[in-house]
């Protein structure tokens, strides 16, 4: 699997697959957000992406395109954008969901009341207005064996 940071031009293409999955898209072209796609033999399978820094990191829009769902890639799209936080310092992924709580809990996330969340994961467009009051708030804290 390639990670490729999509640029200006891609966004876009990002947009329309989250809109379609349901997920928040308005602020995807904001500062302090970084975006990856992820193919496979040259061939797009899904998105994901990160935002802040320091040692919490909001991950962001997850998403498979839906032709290649339930083939394992969410778990392994995960893996790299959490070896990926790793080795820019990030101690911690946080995360808000309505519809993958089972997903990431299977991952090693911990669900958790929203308001254990860290000031700078609270301040961020999807905790105040993107995602619902709703989503379920999710935390993982990282490991340096994830490097390789």
């Amino acid at each position: 699997m390639q990670m490729i940071k999509v640029g200006a031009s891609g966004l876009n293409q990002l947009r329309a697959s989250l809109s379609q999955a349901g997920l928040p898209y308005d602020d995807v072209s904001d500062p302090g957000r970084q975006f990856y796609r992820f193919d496979v033999d040259g061939e797009l399978v899904a998105y994901g992406g990160l935002e802040g820094s320091g040692p919490d990191l909001l991950l962001r829009s997850m998403v498979v395109c839906e032709k290649h769902r339930g083939a394992g890639l969410g778990t392994a799209v995960l893996s790299e954008l959490e070896q990926y936080a790793v080795s820019r310092g990030a101690a911690r992924l946080h995360l808000l969901t309505q519809s993958a709580v089972n997903f990431f809990t299977a991952n090693g996330y911990e669900l958790l009341d929203r308001g254990k969340a860290p000031v700078a994961i609270t301040q961020t467009a999807q905790f105040k207005h993107l995602c619902p009051s709703s989503a379920s708030y999710l935390r993982k804290t990282l490991s340096r064996s994830l490097l390789r």
